[in-house]
């Protein structure tokens, strides 16, 4: 019985520690530096994935893979160079790459 009280207490101080820690974190700086988010130009391969209903993927000629968000053509195979912006401030259901809004997107023939 005593060994309960005892786990009992420590989850306790855990779950308190767990939901004021991150509140300290704020009141210690209230205004946090805003980074600017890097544009990048990408060239490659856009593919449709059947994950979490659809999610689509640029394939890049170096061989990395992007998320795409935005308005691009969503027809798989097409190749595209892209221009956009990544985004570290948000997350998908997807995740199947690093997130990039799409600002413009040319078809490449």
């Amino acid at each position: 019985m005593k060994i309960a009280k005892i786990c009992a207490t420590i989850i306790k101080i855990i779950l308190v520690i767990s939901i004021f820690l991150p509140i300290s974190a704020t009141l210690a700086n209230p205004n946090p530096v805003k980074v600017k988010s890097a544009i990048v130009n990408l060239t490659g391969t856009i593919h449709k994935l059947a994950i979490e209903g659809t999610c689509y993927q640029l394939a890049t000629d170096d061989g990395k893979k992007y998320e795409l968000m935005g308005k691009f053509p969503k027809i798989e195979g097409t190749r595209v160079q892209v221009r956009g912006i990544i985004a570290t401030d948000t997350v998908t259901i997807c995740q199947v790459g690093q997130l990039v809004k799409v600002k413009s997107v040319r078809v490449i023939k």
